[in-house]
């Protein structure tokens, strides 16, 4: 149990180590997300912190470990953390969206170029060859 109480604020500090870093990188403007996926990273962080100060608590603050003990309490405690956690994978789903959104917009835009410069070429070979037969320079 004592690993567990080592463990919780270290991944905390990492996730809040990691979140400063995203929003650094996009106020300097050295970022490739869009402001809705940096208000969504932010929000998954923070809910990722409350989850892991919410388990800290219930393990070592409140004792939650037995539902024997308080059982109303230890069953709102611990279905108001899995609520955090089903808020996280939704904010996190979304997330995933944006970034499948992003990706399919730069194929696509990366197949219309390719269209674009295909279609360039030809009309620039049928202009090579539409010379006159009889005006070669031999």
């Amino acid at each position: 149990m004592y690993t567990v109480a080592v463990v919780l604020p270290m991944l905390g500090l990492i996730v809040l180590l990691l979140l400063l870093v995203e929003i650094r990188h996009y106020c300097t403007g050295r970022h490739l997300i869009t402001r809705r996926r940096l208000v969504l990273r932010v929000v998954a962080g923070l809910l990722m912190l409350l989850l892991l100060a919410a388990v800290f608590v219930g393990l070592f603050v409140l004792h939650l470990r037995d539902a024997y003990a308080r059982p109303q309490l230890f069953l709102a405690f611990w279905s108001g953390c899995v609520l955090a956690a089903v808020a996280l994978v939704w904010v996190m789903l979304a997330d995933m969206q944006e970034v499948e959104d992003r990706f399919t917009r730069r194929q696509h835009k990366l197949w219309e170029e390719m269209a674009r410069f295909v279609a360039d070429q030809v009309h620039s070979q049928k202009r090579g060859n539409s010379t006159p037969k009889g005006n070669d320079q031999t």
